[in-house]
């Protein structure tokens, strides 16, 4: 089953070529043109964009969707979300992952790898993985950015034999 990489509203071109790269020599991978970010998401008294409607404006192509967002976004019950994965649907969302976003200075490289963390941990999800208990395995439940940081990029040996 192929990924389709989904670029919502405007997002930075290194950015995307780097997640294209680093996913495509996971799976089969393919990047589409980006898409306009749904209005109806927008929740003005939060600041925030819904990702549970983020997720349902994607077109159901029958492979895997993997949205790309650079907003805040969040899911009812929850403050914020680094990403969010229903179905064949995943989303991940930039805002929260830059180190500039706390208060530290840029760094591009951290940016990343924070941002390759969050789409293999979606994609674990459309693949039937739940969270695992290991923190540094790639599917533990991320509450702060410190713990996005602790983890590795990749599955632990339990969650990549499911």
């Amino acid at each position: 089953m192929k990924i389709i990489i989904q670029p919502i509203g405007h997002i930075d071109k290194d950015i995307i070529e780097f997640l294209m790269q680093r996913i495509s020599s996971i799976w089969d991978a393919e990047l589409s043109s980006p898409r306009d970010i749904p209005e109806n998401a927008y929740d003005p008294d939060r600041d925030q964009y819904d990702g549970s409607l983020l997720l349902k404006a994607f077109p159901d192509r029958g492979n895997i969707t993997l949205g790309v967002i650079d907003e805040d976004t969040y899911v009812s019950g929850l403050n914020f979300i680094f990403g969010l994965a229903s179905g064949n649907k995943a989303l991940i969302s930039l805002k929260r992952l830059r180190p500039e976003f706390y208060g530290s200075p840029k760094d591009e490289d951290l940016f990343k790898l924070r941002a390759l963390k969050e789409c293999i941990h979606e994609l674990g999800h459309v693949f039937g993985l739940g969270h695992c208990p290991n923190r540094r395995c790639v599917m533990h439940f991320s509450n702060s950015i410190e713990d996005t940081d602790y983890k590795d990029w990749r599955y632990c040996r339990s969650c990549a034999d499911v």
